[in-house]
């Protein structure tokens, strides 16, 4: 049976922890943890300036996971919390919190900083995880499909956005630089409802005066897929309590949103996450 108020304390948890200072990042930060082990970290990650901007900000991102059974878990990384309330190994699921990074006057682009501010949307749904076995004697070789979907609770757009991801992880049997080492590789696809599309992609109102390219008509940028995503990482433990994760993901903005004029000749299409985390094993 599911225990609301532990699942209650967790989330109570996870929203102190993405009000700290350090939850900066404006997205998930692309990292796999092994889950065998709690661990505690922070990590530096160059993050895109605005969805769709061509420069990146360095950010603070915190990394964490506990789990109080051995199976049952609250893991955070950078803006995004899940809780995971499944008791059956190989599959995870359950309630999932994340906060996407507002664009103001704030950003580097001249054009782009004139433009109505997007508020810090906050993020709730729920996310479901298979973990596929390849390899009986090594745990951690195995496949990952994922899924999530959440909803805004701020009122900054409607609808529905949402992630569909395969992970392919691999523990190299020869140890490189020196200590074993854990690869990861991925793809995916992000899902933006009409209004989500509209808010961080679409131009109207008083921000079409901005783009001339624009002849004076809006920009409506229609739900679609609305990007493909390849994450990936390397950890490798520098002794018994300390990890070091490389870590990074290329996202291909796709269709309405590549061709909208916040990206398409102020910012680019091609988006990178990457840095490095360090974190210690208790």
């Amino acid at each position: 049976m599911i225990n609301l108020k532990r699942w209650g304390d967790c989330l109570a948890a996870a929203a102190v922890l993405l009000a700290s200072p350090c939850a900066m990042a404006q997205d998930q930060i692309p990292i796999q943890l092994p889950e065998q082990v709690n661990l505690i970290g922070l990590g530096v990650f160059g993050v895109p300036d605005y969805y769709g901007s061509s420069k990146n900000d360095a950010v603070l991102a915190p990394v964490a996971r506990y789990s109080w059974d051995g199976t049952s878990y609250i893991q955070l990384l950078g803006t995004e919390v899940s809780v995971n309330l499944s008791p059956i190994p190989e599959f995870r699921a359950g309630p999932l919190l994340r906060v996407r990074g507002r664009r103001d006057d704030d950003v580097d682009d001249d054009v782009v900083r004139q433009m109505r501010p997007i508020a810090s949307a906050t993020e709730l749904g729920i996310f479901a995880a298979y973990h596929l076995p390849l390899d009986a004697a090594r745990p951690m070789h195995k496949l990952i499909f994922s899924a999530d979907v959440v909803g805004n609770t701020n009122n900054v757009y409607d609808g529905a956005s949402g992630n569909l991801r395969v992970n392919y992880v691999y523990p190299f049997d020869a140890a490189m630089i020196g200590r074993p080492l854990i690869g990861s590789i991925g793809i995916g696809m992000f899902f933006g409802s009409s209004s989500f599309n509209q808010r961080y992609f679409g131009v109207t109102g008083t921000d079409v005066g901005l783009f001339p390219e624009l002849g004076g008509q809006a920009y409506r940028a229609d739900p679609s897929v609305t990007s493909i995503k390849i994450p990936f990482s390397l950890t490798t433990a520098l002794n018994r309590e300390w990890l070091i994760t490389f870590a990074g993901r290329y996202e291909g903005l796709l269709d309405e949103a590549k061709d909208s004029p916040v990206v398409d000749g102020r910012g680019d299409s091609n988006q990178w996450i990457i840095g490095i985390a360090a974190s210690y094993q208790f």
